[in-house]
């Protein structure tokens, strides 16, 4: 589980099953989380089926915490998160290669080179704007004293070298994840009332047989409500049972036809020769 402090983006990375259920990921989120920052005013997750429980909901509205929900089937919408969670991804395959079951060990390790590291949103590294300055990091020592025991030699070192991989991973994967959605970002504003096509994907089409020649594009629907620059409510038809909220990527402007008549020139043709294709 990935959670990320909307302001100073601080993250913290807690290791779960995929078997838990709201409950187990509620008393998770307590220990690890509300021990050390409080109770949030509001939470942005995506659709899984445990954010959107009868349980989670009374949970977090009894302790008048707002939760807003990412658009279906397009987790970008919580934007500082889906980028932790790749950045996470990559530091992990870099830094267990070979043993991936080992990936709960490290995971302290890159929270922490994480946290240390200046975000390029806010220009600071996240625990110098949580806790107002850098805590003592071993890269920073010049030299480190020696020491009688090997077995804390060797975790030392490994540690210091863990730090140094991870600093270096992420400063390429961060390089690269802003090429990437540089090249991609299109900035597109629309206004209700306006009729738009909708991208659907499968999952969030009516019942019924789709092949892979089914239509990408539905409408044109018209807009109901904008939320954000980048997402919108669409009034879909009444088939349509899934949620209407759309990312912007998934919309896109509807051009009317141009009604005006089309001149076919007539053909002059021999009466010896007549006939009709």
């Amino acid at each position: 589980m990935v959670v990320v402090d909307r302001f100073s983006k601080m993250a913290h990375f807690v290791a779960c099953k995929k078997t838990f259920d709201a409950l187990h990921i509620a008393k998770l989120f307590f220990k690890e989380i509300v021990r050390l920052h409080g109770i949030p005013r509001s939470l942005t997750s995506d659709r899984d089926v445990k954010f959107i429980s009868h349980f989670w909901r009374e949970l977090w509205k009894r302790l008048n915490t707002k939760i807003q929900l990412s658009s279906s089937y397009h987790p970008q919408t919580d934007g500082q998160t889906e980028v932790v969670n790749r950045t996470l991804g990559n530091l992990l395959r870099c830094l267990v290669q070979e043993h991936p079951k080992l990936w709960d060990e490290v995971l302290g390790h890159a929270e922490f080179a994480f946290n240390s590291m200046t975000n390029r949103s806010t220009g600071k590294c996240p625990f110098s704007i949580v806790y107002t300055k850098m805590p003592n990091i071993v890269l920073d020592i010049a030299a480190l004293p020696k020491s009688q025991s090997k077995a804390a030699s060797t975790l030392a070192d490994q540690f210091t070298s863990l730090l140094s991989d991870v600093r270096c991973k992420l400063e390429e994967s961060n390089m690269q994840y802003k090429l990437k959605a540089d090249a991609h970002r299109r900035e597109k504003i629309f206004h209700p009332g306006e009729l738009v096509y909708v991208r659907l994907r499968r999952e969030r089409l009516p019942p019924g047989n789709h092949s892979k020649l089914t239509k990408k594009k539905w409408g044109p629907y018209p807009i109901s409500k904008r939320i954000n620059n980048n997402a919108y409510v669409v009034d879909l038809p009444a088939e349509f049972t899934t949620s209407h909220t759309f990312n912007v990527a998934d919309i896109y402007s509807y051009v009317p036809p141009d009604d005006s008549s089309i001149n076919i020139e007539s053909v002059d043709t021999d009466s010896s020769q007549g006939g009709s294709v």
